[in-house]
C-alpha cells in the first residue's frame, strides 16, 4: 500500500510540471518549513482521557500555479510533517503520540490584498510512522492504524517576492487512533510555515553589435 502512494506521489510531482508547461503558466518552485502545532479531537468526551498539544516539524516542498487573469493561484505541496499530541489516560498513563506522515496538500489561494492571500484546500495524509512514547518505553504502532489520513485546511499566507509566510488549520476526518475500539480520535493541527520561492532568473537583454 506504501509502496503504491509512494508512486502516486511522484506521479503527481509529474504532473504539476507537466501541467504547468501545457498551459504556459509561470509556475513557480518553492521550499518551506516550520512547525506543527499538533492534538487530537475525540468522537466523544472520555472521561480518562486528557489530551493537550505537541509540537512537530514540518518541511518539504510546493509548487505555486497561477490561474491565468484572476486572483486565483493553485498550490500543491510535498510535505513530510509530524502530528499527534500528549495525552493521560488510564489505558496509556502520561504518554506522547508521534505520527510522521507524507502530506499532499491542494490549496486554492486567493488574492485579497498586495503581499496578502487566504487559502483552502484538501490534504492527503500518508503514514509512515506511528509511535507511542511512555515513560518507561517507546512502542511502534504503525501498523495498528489507519494508513491514511483526509483532512481539511484553510488559513493565510503573507508574503513579499521570495518570501513566503503561511498560517493553517488542518481538520483530520479519519480515525487515528492505535486502538480504535477504545478510543477514536482526529488529528488537529495549527501549522506556521516559512517558504522562500526559487524565481526564474530574468534573461539579460542582448546588446547590438
Amino acid at each position: 500500500m506504501r509502496k503504491f502512494l509512494a508512486a502516486s506521489v511522484a506521479v503527481l510531482l509529474f504532473c504539476s510540471a507537466v501541467f504547468a508547461q501545457k498551459t504556459k503558466t509561470k509556475a513557480i518552485l518553492g521550499f518551506k518549513a516550520g512547525v506543527n502545532i499538533s492534538t487530537f479531537r475525540t468522537a466523544v468526551d472520555y472521561p480518562d482521557f486528557d489530551v493537550s498539544f505537541k509540537l512537530g516539524q514540518v518541511f518539504g516542498a510546493f509548487v505555486q500555479i497561477p490561474v491565468c487573469a484572476s486572483r486565483f493561484t493553485i498550490q500543491p505541496e510535498f510535505l513530510y510533517s509530524q502530528l499527534g499530541a500528549k495525552a493521560s489516560s488510564t489505558l496509556w498513563g502520561d504518554a506522547t503520540f508521534r505520527y510522521n506522515y507524507f502530506s499532499i496538500p491542494v490549496l486554492v489561494k486567493y488574492n485579497v490584498a498586495k503581499g496578502f492571500d487566504v487559502l483552502a484546500g484538501l490534504e492527503s495524509d500518508i503514514l509512515i510512522r506511528g509511535q507511542l512514547k511512555q515513560i518507561d518505553k517507546t512502542t511502534t504502532v504503525t501498523y495498528d492504524m489507519n494508513d491514511f489520513d483526509f483532512a481539511y485546511t484553510a488559513g493565510f499566507s503573507a508574503y513579499s517576492k521570495q518570501w513566503v509566510f503561511d498560517m493553517r488549520y488542518i481538520h483530520g476526518s479519519q480515525d487515528a487512533s492505535p486502538v480504535a475500539d477504545v478510543n477514536t480520535l482526529y488529528n488537529q493541527a495549527v501549522q506556521i510555515t516559512l517558504g522562500y520561492k526559487l524565481l526564474p532568473k530574468a534573461k539579460k537583454a542582448k546588446t547590438a553589435k
